[in-house]
């Protein structure tokens, strides 16, 4: 513990997390649960604003943030870590706003973990970048939290197109669960191409087995409803 507290004295954040991991169970006292909880928070919470320093933090962080993570699961439910990484990826998605720098998005989606609420726009804007990084379908968890907080968002075609595509194919996954909530909360937007995909999809097709939950749940149950959604 003393080696621990030194670095934290140093500021040392990343060499405490490191070697907080080697202290034996048995003294892992509240006071140690203290130390780790206020290195990762000083440590998420160091990502400068400014573009090309904000994005080199951000890179330097992914490198410990996941590790430190997996070995202290208990920083996911402490709400001054959360909230440090929520200012973290925002910083992140205002350095990358000002240079397009290819692989943001991912790189906001790594330090995201955890964190199931941001500031309006926030969402948005890493839905964006990873719809165009890679696909629509595989920043539907974004598109779901940005349209929580702005109906607006509903309207945007990558939402649409990404919220079917894993509708099409998805199951029992976290992406799924996040496609569903989108249509739920978008159903007025997208309640055309939703119905009008399950009027093209087969009988045993994954897309009637995900999308009938929604719609039987949303709007009126109309004819094709009905027929394919017993």
């Amino acid at each position: 513990m003393q080696d621990l507290q030194a670095l934290e004295k140093q500021q040392s954040w990343t060499e405490l997390l490191e070697g907080a991991v080697r202290v034996k169970p048995s003294a892992r006292t509240a006071d140690w649960n203290k130390l780790v909880i206020n290195a990762a928070t000083r440590l998420v919470d160091s990502i400068e604003r400014d573009s090309t320093s904000g994005l080199r933090g951000a890179t330097g962080l992914v490198d410990v943030v996941p590790g430190a993570e997996h070995n202290y699961a208990f920083l996911k439910a402490d709400k001054g870590y959360i909230a440090g990484k929520v200012r973290a990826v925002q910083r992140v998605v205002a350095a990358c706003e000002g240079t397009g720098h290819y692989g943001c998005g991912s790189l906001a989606e790594m330090l995201s973990d955890g964190i199931d609420r941001f500031p309006k726009g926030t969402a948005r804007s890493i839905a964006l970048m990873l719809s165009e990084e890679r696909a629509p379908s595989e920043a539907v968890h974004f598109w779901a939290l940005a349209a929580d907080d702005d109906a607006e968002v509903c309207s945007h075609g990558q939402l649409e197109r990404g919220v079917i595509e894993v509708l099409r194919s998805a199951s029992g996954s976290r992406m799924l669960a996040d496609a569903q909530r989108a249509a739920g909360t978008c159903y007025a937007a997208l309640e055309i191409a939703l119905v009008r995909a399950l009027e093209k999809a087969k009988d045993k097709d994954p897309y009637v087995t995900n999308t009938c939950p929604v719609l039987k749940t949303h709007g009126a149950m109309t004819v094709i409803k009905k027929k394919r959604c017993p």
